[in-house]
């Protein structure tokens, strides 16, 4: 068994389906992986059975980032000409939102700072550590 932890946005909004077993979540997943100045992306089925999960598929809707962990199986088969084909798609046992902000102008932005104009603005650098400070 391979278990994963990986992050990345929801394609579409997830839907719960009626299956032979019972109902369970599923949704597609597009996790980007930046290499050598370039982005691939990885497309990832995700699924769950778990009712809590079934209970928050409202709130799984394209673009929302969140982050898996699961045990991960590969899905194979023909296509009707005969080409392979392979799926990616993990068993999620933990799924956690992640909540970075919304990306305005090509800049994330704190969300509440967008709505809020009491919350003073986050420092855009820290200071410098002097060498004589260290604790050791």
């Amino acid at each position: 068994m391979i278990y994963s932890n990986f992050t990345g946005r929801v394609a579409k909004q997830a839907k719960v389906i009626d299956g032979v077993n019972g109902q369970f979540l599923s949704m597609d997943m597009a996790v980007n992986d930046y290499s050598k100045g370039e982005e691939t992306t990885q497309w990832v089925r995700v699924q769950s059975s778990d009712p809590a999960h079934l209970k928050l598929v409202e709130y799984f809707t394209k673009g929302r980032i969140l982050t898996i962990q699961g045990n991960v199986k590969i899905d194979q088969w023909e296509g009707k000409d005969g080409t392979p084909h392979a799926q990616l798609r993990v068993h999620a046992k933990f799924i956690d939102f992640l909540n970075i902000g919304k990306k305005q102008e090509g800049a994330n932005v704190a969300a509440n700072a967008a709505t809020d104009s009491n919350v003073p603005d986050a420092p855009t650098d820290t200071p410098k550590e002097k060498k004589d400070d260290l604790p050791f």
